[in-house]
């Protein structure tokens, strides 16, 4: 995945508009597809919520020409299949496990996470599932997410990334972040 692109995620999902706007525009001088960025910043809904996502949407479509198209992205059957295929791509051995102990702490989150997270957003056409995992390991350590950062090192191996991409990933995160952030990224790493 382009670096502007993890910067982008990164920034954005702290709410760095300056930074972000910047990897943005690295990113288009880099010619990177505009749906990728669109795509990345669809992902902030994930690991970062609505306002991050929305703010991000902004400064693409006010930095960069183009129009946003909607996508016919099936309904929730759909998405169910597609999510428990992905989220057992993602987390291999584990995915029983995690399956379980979402479920514990409430049945409905086990069941948005699978349907929503891997199946409507993260399975979406327009990028790659292994720069998806780079995307999450760059927010992830912004926000100081610690075991979910563990679960998507581990996932972006899972899904193809090199060691250097991966790290590469988490260096964009913590780039511009709290020594908090950078403390917690380095304990996932470990």
């Amino acid at each position: 995945m382009p670096r502007p692109l993890l910067v982008f995620a990164a920034a954005a999902a702290v709410g760095d508009h300056r930074a972000a706007r910047r990897a943005l525009r690295a990113a288009r001088a880099r010619r990177v597809p505009r749906r990728a960025a669109e795509e990345t910043a669809l992902m902030l809904v994930l690991y970062a919520g609505f306002p991050p996502a929305l703010e991000a949407m902004r400064l693409i479509a006010e930095d960069w020409p183009g129009r946003a198209r909607r996508t016919r992205e099936g309904g929730p059957l759909r998405w169910r299949r597609r999510g428990e295929a992905l989220c057992r791509r993602v987390y291999g051995p584990v995915y029983q496990r995690l399956i379980a102990h979402a479920r514990r702490l409430h049945p409905d989150l086990a069941a948005w996470m699978v349907e929503q997270g891997y199946g409507r957003v993260l399975s979406r056409p327009g990028l790659a599932a292994r720069d998806r995992e780079l995307a999450a390991v760059s927010v992830l350590a912004a926000l100081t997410w610690e075991r979910q950062l563990v679960s998507h090192l581990l996932g972006a191996r899972r899904m193809g990334a090199r060691s250097a991409a991966v790290r590469a990933a988490l260096r964009a995160g913590v780039a511009g972040a709290t020594p908090r952030a950078r403390a917690s990224a380095a304990r996932a790493w470990a």
